[in-house]
């Protein structure tokens, strides 16, 4: 009788491990990536060291991986009146958020004002 009770209770604290298991990783695969898409038109002759020794460090901890910078975009259909278009992506929206809202990241944005017209910056959660 007693190793009937060992191999129950084994077998239920297997079950319970695995279920904790899949939820945990329902929950991470729920997290969707979150992309900054940035349409700006730098200034000639602006210097944006500063700013980038500022804010770089800050986005790089926030987990930022830089997809595409273009002075140029290609527009296949419509019209396009930007120029400059940047596309970065973050592991979440929660990190983009958090980044974006630091304190940090308030200071070291005004270290980029007049140095370029931003025309916008979005965010937008993957799919």
């Amino acid at each position: 009788m007693q190793k009937l009770i060992s191999y129950f209770t084994i077998f239920a604290l297997g079950i319970g491990f695995g279920a904790t298991v899949t939820l945990v990783g329902a929950a991470e695969a729920e997290t969707k990536l979150a992309y900054m898409v940035i349409s700006s038109e730098r200034k000639a002759g602006a210097d944006y060291g500063p700013y980038l020794e500022a804010a770089g460090p800050l986005a790089a901890d926030a987990g930022l991986q830089m997809l595409a910078s273009s002075q140029e975009p290609l527009v296949l259909e419509g019209s396009w009146p930007f120029k400059n278009m940047t596309l970065e992506v973050y592991p979440s929206m929660d990190a983009l958020k958090e980044f974006w809202y630091s304190d940090g990241y308030q200071e070291a944005k005004k270290l980029r004002e007049g140095l370029a017209t931003v025309d916008f910056i979005v965010a937008i959660e993957a799919d």
